[in-house]
């Protein structure tokens, strides 16, 4: 006789009643979770409503309603009288295992193109933990329109919306958002464009690219503006195009290729008196120009100066440009102006790229400009923004005085701040990453190294102890820490303390080969570690206390093996030190206190 398949008496599910899910979605979540890693297998049964509503501690409603939903999409299947069961057909369940990492023989690593990295900036998925986080278009809860972009979403997908899509596919942009952009975003920059003068790209990064791709040819000259965008230049390179940089003067001849300024912030094409005589100069040299508008994000009293767009007369300046972060949730999108001509030639390009803008988030952009969210958002940004920005001025006035010169440009959201001689940004910024002040490495418009220090995602509060930790660091105050617990000025934590300092926080630091790590010490003992720029690199791991001493034992990183450490925490500072009394890491610990106030 068949024998019935047992019920999922193992089945181990565990609800956060303070996760902004419902706890019936948390539910349905986990069990299509459970299915995809074959924990439930097909055709297994699972507990009855009322059963798994007692194990589990929810109503039985919450169950039933969970059930529902996925027999529904057909992830579980209702036998009469019998009970529910997993479905034997469902969709995207895993076909076998995968192989985690490629081998580094793999034809797929050994013919990737050398030098695929650009050498250039590199901001950390968790940048919103770290205490002072400097970083320009990052944007903090204060300032995201959560309210306003959910009503443009529920708008966006509502029924009305969703059964109007198959019949609106094709090449075009999302006709409502293309009006708003020419109505209401484009006349900001004092420009003026058709409807087929316009295209919406994935980012104003991502518009960049597409711009010089269609423009430069090998051979071409490009001249570039600094500072530049570091991915942009590397594709340049790579393609043999000759590049050099423009002379902030105009001393130089121009050559018939295609110059490259930026506008909206710091830079040459921003300046009072220089945007007519960059565009005379390129003019009687038959070039060109690209103009990257990188997004000032607020409004400035009506002073951010005119996009050269607005201002070309003989069809000679490409717009590249996108909508602010600080009305932003993630990267906003990008839009191309040019000439209708070019614009269709973008449109292949995208095309055969395969980026378009999803409808979706298209109409939901359009709705969020339509009701004036975009607009308001702007203003009540700036707002916070000039707060922010004159508590950052005289910051850098008061502790750095001396050291550094400051620019900035009307309606922009940050200072450059060029470096004394003898010092490297890059390398300044990877030692403010360890003492938790995250700064963009850049280069001033005459060539000299500088941080870029933005405003839009650290609280006003914060930017002080910022920037004198980092005058510390500039001085060389912070460069003589011992690297031996003996000589520690600071003595290492002990029982109780060490455990109420380390239990339920946070430790981000660099690994050895320069990329972000974030380990979360939960209360209940379990290590989560997540390392790269995307999170790409994770590993679970538990802890524990023994003595005076933090043990730690991860499933795979560090050879899985249990290592103990003495623990020296000054401030935001931890300091760590192994068996044989060196000190083997560095650290900035995030107090759940403090996670919770930069996320709320």
């Amino acid at each position: 006789m068949k024998r019935e398949p047992r019920s999922s008496d193992s089945l181990n599910l565990a609800l956060d009643p303070a996760d902004p899910l419902s706890l019936q979605h948390q539910l349905r979540q986990k069990l299509v979770n459970a299915i995809h890693r074959g924990v439930l297998r097909a055709g297994q049964r699972l507990p009855s409503s009322r059963q798994l509503a007692a194990r589990i501690g929810v109503s039985r409603n919450t169950v039933s309603l969970a059930y529902d939903a996925l027999l529904a999409e057909g992830h579980l299947a209702s036998r009469s009288r019998s009970g529910v069961y997993v479905a034997t057909t469902v969709p995207g369940t895993r076909l076998g295992r995968v192989q985690r990492i490629l081998d580094p023989a793999s034809p797929l690593v050994t013919r990737l193109p050398v030098g695929g990295e650009d050498g250039g900036f590199r901001c950390p998925q968790q940048w919103h933990r770290y205490p002072f986080p400097f970083i320009d278009g990052r944007v903090d809860p204060e300032l995201t329109p959560v309210a306003e972009w959910s009503e443009a979403i529920r708008l966006a997908g509502s029924r009305h919306e969703v059964v109007q899509w198959p019949l609106e596919g094709g090449e075009a942009d999302d006709l409502m958002l293309t009006e708003e952009i020419r109505g209401k975003v484009l006349p900001m920059r004092g420009i003026e464009a058709g409807a087929d003068e316009l295209l919406m790209t994935l980012s104003s990064r991502h518009a960049l690219q597409m711009a010089g791709e269609l423009l430069v040819r090998r051979g071409t000259p490009v001249v570039l503006e600094q500072p530049t965008d570091a991915e942009f230049e590397r594709r340049l390179r790579e393609r043999g195009v000759e590049v050099t940089y423009l002379d902030p003067q105009l001393r130089q001849a121009l050559p018939t290729g295609v110059v490259v300024v930026t506008s909206g912030r710091h830079g040459f094409a921003a300046e009072s008196g220089h945007p007519r005589q960059l565009l005379a100069r390129v003019g009687a040299a038959d070039g060109l120009i690209i103009e990257h508008d990188v997004p000032a994000g607020v409004q400035d009293g009506g002073r951010v100066a005119p996009a050269l767009r607005a201002l070309d007369k003989e069809g000679r300046v490409v717009y590249v440009g996108g909508l602010a972060p600080t009305a932003s949730c993630g990267e906003p999108p990008g839009v191309l102006v040019a000439p209708a001509a070019f614009i269709e030639r973008a449109r292949q390009l995208r095309r055969g790229q395969g980026t378009a803008l999803p409808r979706v988030l298209q109409r939901a952009w359009a709705y969020f400009i339509g009701l004036g969210h975009y607009s308001s958002c702007l203003v009540r940004a700036g707002r916070v923004l000039a707060e922010r920005r004159t508590a950052l001025r005289d910051a850098l006035n008061h502790y750095l005085h001396e050291r550094v010169h400051i620019e900035t440009s009307p309606g922009a959201s940050a200072y450059w701040v060029s470096m004394p001689g003898g010092l490297d940004a890059r390398d300044l910024a990877h030692r403010a990453a360890s003492l938790g002040i995250l700064v963009e490495p850049t280069r001033s418009a005459d060539g000299r190294d500088a941080l870029c220090m933005g405003v839009t995602g650290i609280s006003a509060d914060r930017i002080r102890e910022g920037v004198r930790t980092l005058a510390r660091l500039v001085r060389g105050d912070l460069s003589s820490t011992s690297r031996r617990l003996e000589d520690d000025p600071v003595q290492p934590l002990r029982g109780r303390g060490l455990r109420q300092a380390l239990a339920g926080a946070s430790l981000l630091y660099r690994t050895v080969y320069g990329e972000p790590c974030t380990i979360e010490i939960r209360a209940n003992g379990d290590l989560v570690g997540t390392a790269g720029y995307a999170n790409e690199d994770c590993d679970l791991g538990h802890w524990w206390l023994q003595g005076d001493r933090w043990y730690r034992q991860w499933r795979q990183w560090a050879y899985g093996e249990a290592a103990g450490y003495a623990i020296v925490v000054e401030g935001d500072q931890v300091r760590i030190y192994g068996e044989d009394g060196l000190m083997v890491d560095a650290a900035v610990l995030v107090r759940r206190a403090a996670i919770r106030r930069r996320n709320p």
